[in-house]
């Protein structure tokens, strides 16, 4: 009887946490552009590409960048926008490089609406 109660709570526990999982990326999949493009884009910024694939809906990307730092980044596969980005510096890890961000947005653009986006990506630096 025990046995049968813990494998009803178990089950329904599993079925629960599924329900509540969303996907990071929404993008229609006919609307996806080509794994490629996003290579040859973080490429031309001074990544170094081990990995693209898909997860929770968008591209993730795992490398290196410019300066040799591990780096684990999400972007939607549609707009190749940056979703979230981790990156893993050593002892001496300098984020210059990211405090500029992605799409060129830096503090002394002030209240300049233009350049300020809604959905800002997240980032773990470690």
């Amino acid at each position: 009887m025990n046995k049968k109660i813990l494998t009803i709570f178990i089950t329904s526990c599993v079925l629960t946490g599924a329900a509540f999982a969303s996907e990071d990326c929404t993008d229609p999949v006919s609307d996806w552009q080509p794994r490629q493009h996003l290579r040859q884009m973080v490429t031309d910024r001074g990544w170094q590409v081990d990995r693209i694939k898909v997860d929770d809906g968008c591209y993730e990307v795992k490398g290196l960048d410019r300066k040799g730092n591990r780096i684990e980044a999400k972007f939607s596969p549609a707009s190749f926008s940056l979703i979230e980005l981790e990156i893993e510096f050593d002892e001496s890890g300098d984020a210059s490089d990211y405090l500029k961000g992605w799409d060129g947005v830096t503090k002394t653009d002030g209240m300049n609406p233009k350049a300020h986006r809604s959905n800002k990506p997240k980032v773990t630096i470690e």
